[in-house]
């Protein structure tokens, strides 16, 4: 009887024929192969998809941590330009005085002793001294505000991860959260070490001078132009307000 082959070089039955196609062992066990070869080459694609893919990751990574350090140069050659311009301007400064002093020097009567014009030049002297030293304490004092004024955002996140901590009762959890607590508390501290206060005026009136209103609430607890909400704390310095606390002002019961 005629028989047709399929690609595998097994019989099948004519049209009209009953029966399945036969596939010998032989047959069988070559198809088998060819689909332990295909697994095996999906397999290779896979591993390489990941190969790629951690070291696409560890391209970000490095780029991120090259984007940071352009950013910290960035701003040292910014600062570093602008502490330039100061010692330029200082420098204008000085030789203003100089040629000021030589032309009182110049200036003086020829009657006048070599003791009269030693004193004068050395009063001169001693004015520019201190100048120069009330300058410098001016700015060694606002760079000092700056330094402790960047300190305080790190408090704002201790702030917000206190706010929005999770209310369970894992003990993990729990003993992570009282970690963050006495970080506060260390930060807190080291800042009243500098002369640094914390401002919460909850319930206090609005004060403008140490207060930034972002906006208005209404309050039944709080009587009107009284601070109702503190979004963010403020700082003192001394007598000098280091950062305004912002806050929410009572605008008194809803209508």
């Amino acid at each position: 009887m005629t028989a047709l082959y399929d690609s595998f070089g097994g019989r099948r039955p004519r049209a009209g024929q009953a029966g399945g196609v036969v596939i010998s062992p032989a047959e069988l066990q070559k198809m088998q192969q060819i689909v332990e070869e295909l697994g095996a080459r999906l397999d290779q694609q896979v591993a390489q998809n990941q190969e790629l893919q951690a070291a696409l990751d560890r391209q970000t990574k490095e780029l991120h941590h090259k984007t940071q350090e352009l950013e910290i140069k960035d701003e040292a050659l910014r600062k570093q330009s602008e502490h330039q311009k100061e010692l330029e301007a200082e420098l204008v400064f000085v030789r203003a005085a100089l040629a000021e002093a030589q032309e009182k020097l110049a200036a003086t009567s020829e009657e006048a002793t070599w003791q009269e014009r030693f004193l004068r030049q050395q009063a001169e002297m001693d004015n520019l001294r201190k100048r120069w030293e009330q300058r410098a304490n001016a700015e060694t004092a606002e760079n000092r505000r700056r330094i402790l004024a960047d300190m305080l955002p790190l408090a704002d996140h201790l702030d917000l991860a206190l706010q929005h901590q999770p209310q369970v009762d894992d003990v993990q959890v729990r003993n992570f959260i009282s970690n963050i607590e006495a970080t506060r508390r260390a930060f807190l501290d080291t800042l009243r070490r500098y002369g640094v206060e914390r401002i919460e005026p909850v319930n206090a009136p609005f004060d403008p001078e140490q207060h930034e209103a972002i906006g208005h609430t209404p309050s039944t607890e709080t009587p009107v132009d009284h601070v109702a909400t503190v979004v963010q704390a403020g700082y003192t310095e001394g007598n000098r307000i280091l950062r305004p606390a912002r806050v929410l002002v009572s605008s008194g019961p809803a209508a």
